[in-house]
């Protein structure tokens, strides 16, 4: 490996020293904790130099500095440390294998994000492909158990997404698996943005086969609304809110509000290839200066992709989140390709 220059040594062990500690870093704190064979002098320098080149910067209430939005881009293109991701790579690993032909893609792609998103202590949001002219090809009904089931849904392009609903208090499961099949006859080939007018037109056909017909159909257009217009999906949403980064109560507010806008992360839908980092203010968004996201393209199907991103605080660890979306990434796209051999 080429030997890092010692300013630029310096700097990555500053970057990684606040990502871990999110306290502001000074020479001394460098020199005891990694050991390093310069003086206090030579660091401070370094240190110095940094600073003036606008690489780290003092915050207002400390002594010590902390990496800046363009020393976080050097350290991720530069200096990022490899293989951080171990434990969540392994956990990922298992878990596909283990669910390969049992779940769907989407529900593993579901868990694999909640994963990342418990060990890193982030947020991470799926962003599927929009659908409002994707037509139904087939609904499909699991029980989960006595009081709740779960609707799949498949699209002509090969997009599949599943939502759990709730069996009303009196049907029984037969009465919405007849639904199932009366949905199936109606309503293949309706495009997502015409399932709700659709769905209206069938009642009266159901109320003739199902004794408790208005629940049922309730909750199977409840399911509808969400699949044609959530394409959008939050795992550790609260793990933002328990940043030390966000400890003051309006930053905690404005997180809170940010992850509500669901426009704002549709406009993070990757359009290239490999791991794209937004850093603080180069997200170009207001509200987010606060705020680093980490996304790449998901293969949902052969036809379809989507976008997965984490979001965290400016100080997130990048080598950890990046090298967990690559993995994740690359997984899911060998997975597809298994699946639609």
């Amino acid at each position: 490996m080429e030997q890092i220059p010692r300013k630029f040594l310096i700097l990555k062990l500053i970057v990684e020293e606040f990502i871990k500690t999110a306290h502001p870093v000074g020479s001394n704190t460098l020199i005891e904790q990694y050991q390093l064979d310069y003086s206090s002098a030579t660091v401070r320098n370094e240190m110095f130099s940094l600073e003036e080149e606008g690489y780290i910067e003092k915050p207002h209430t400390s002594a010590g500095r902390v990496p800046s939005i363009k020393g976080y881009r050097y350290y991720i293109e530069h200096l990022r440390s490899d293989d951080r991701a171990k434990s969540i790579k392994s956990k990922i690993k298992n878990f596909i294998e283990d669910h390969a032909t049992t779940m769907h893609t989407d529900q593993i792609i579901d868990e694999c994000c909640q994963i990342i998103s418990d060990m890193t202590n982030l947020v991470s949001v799926v962003m599927g492909p929009d659908g409002s002219q994707e037509k139904i090809a087939k609904v499909e009904l699991i029980r989960l158990n006595s009081s709740t089931a779960i609707v799949i849904f498949v699209t002509d392009s090969g997009y599949v997404e599943h939502k759990t609903i709730n069996i009303p208090s009196g049907s029984k499961i037969e009465e919405l698996e007849d639904c199932v099949k009366i949905i199936n006859k109606r309503i293949i080939g309706i495009t997502l943005n015409d399932t709700d007018v659709a769905l209206k037109s069938i009642q009266l056909v159901l109320s003739e086969h199902i004794k408790n017909y208005q629940a049922v159909y309730n909750a199977f257009a409840h399911a509808f609304l969400k699949f044609a217009s959530e394409r959008i999906s939050y795992y550790g949403k609260n793990n933002l809110l328990s940043q030390k980064d966000f400890a003051d109560i309006q930053k905690m507010k404005k997180v809170a509000k940010i992850l509500e806008n669901t426009n704002i992360w549709k406009s993070f839908d990757n359009e290239y290839e490999g791991i794209n980092v937004s850093i603080g203010n180069e997200n170009h968004v207001t509200d987010l200066e606060d705020i680093s996201i980490v996304s790449t393209k998901l293969k949902l199907s052969n036809s379809n992709s989507g976008t997965i991103a984490v979001i965290g605080p400016t100080r997130m660890d990048y080598s950890q989140v990046m090298d967990a979306l690559e993995f994740l990434s690359n997984s899911i796209d060998e997975l597809v390709n298994k699946k639609e051999k």
